[in-house]
């Protein structure tokens, strides 16, 4: 797609971006049955994805409760996307309220910054993460920053990147983060990762991950032992469209007291708990096992 293309793209739909952005929640609540519509029965986004991951992912599932499954998530995935669009014109006391850290997680967070414990936040695509760059900077003493990865569109990147930043957190690209991380490393900072992509099969390590042979990124547990830096698992309880609870576990406050793959492991089951426990805040629509171990 040239610029112009891009640039076209993106100037016609900023405006409705911002429409949708300053409606009050029960009348956005109302756009999204309308829109799951579309989406699920018209369109059918991802249907056959969805569908795939889901049912490999709870093979003792019925099939009327893998549907059901399917059918909640996609209610739930109209609502995020008009939940993260929300965030555009809203307040920092509005980002404070829609994500807040629940009382263990602020004194978690309290304690290991009174011990100067940098740390590394490891997350899923479960639930609004594009809440947390914009609720947890807003709770905590540490400076905050998440790992991106840049969007084709340019306009748009920069949109995203200026909606990421309207707290205090500041971005890492994904290239750039070991980088970034061993610069600031003398500063106190929370760093959050989503640990749930696809990645290189070259550069990753195998584990079994909801009933499947899964390649999985362990990058957050190599930085966090170089940097002796503490490793926190975060996960976000949902209220109601557009309000969360943040909650964490801490998985180890010193890295390099853990061994190979421990982090790693840790992080991956309590995701993976979640998920189990309410399957529809998880991103379906990804195409998460993509990716095959070679056969030696």
């Amino acid at each position: 797609m040239n610029k112009i293309v891009q640039a076209l793209v993106y100037y016609f739909s900023l405006p409705f971006l911002y429409f949708f952005s300053i409606l009050p929640w029960p009348v956005l609540h109302v756009f999204t049955n309308f829109f799951f519509v579309i989406l699920y029965y018209i369109l059918g986004y991802r249907r056959k994805i969805v569908r795939e991951n889901i049912t490999a992912s709870f093979p003792e599932k019925s099939a009327k409760e893998l549907r059901d499954i399917e059918y909640r998530f996609y209610r739930y995935f109209v609502e995020l996307i008009f939940e993260v669009i929300k965030l555009f014109t809203m307040s920092q006391a509005q980002k404070l309220a829609s994500c807040k850290m629940d009382a263990e997680t602020e004194q978690l967070f309290k304690d290991l910054y009174a011990k100067g414990r940098s740390a590394i936040l490891v997350m899923g695509h479960y639930g609004c993460w594009e809440y947390c760059p914009a609720g947890l900077p807003l709770q905590t003493d540490y400076q905050t920053y998440v790992i991106y990865h840049p969007l084709s569109n340019p306009y748009f990147d920069r949109l995203l990147s200026r909606l990421r930043t309207s707290t205090s957190c500041k971005l890492y690209t994904m290239t750039g983060t070991l980088k970034g991380m061993l610069a600031n490393r003398n500063e106190l900072n929370v760093t959050a990762f989503l640990s749930d992509q696809s990645p290189n099969p070259a550069a990753a390590i195998w584990t079994e991950f909801l009933h499947q042979d899964t390649a999985v990124f362990n990058g957050s547990e190599k930085i966090a032992q170089k940097l002796q830096m503490a490793v926190i698992y975060g996960t976000m309880e949902r209220v109601k469209m557009g309000k969360y609870i943040y909650h964490t576990t801490l998985i180890c406050e010193d890295a390099t007291q853990t061994q190979a793959g421990e982090i790693t492991e840790s992080h991956l089951r309590m995701l993976e708990n979640d998920i189990r426990n309410a399957p529809e805040y998880w991103l379906w629509t990804h195409r998460r096992w993509k990716h095959k171990r070679e056969k030696i």
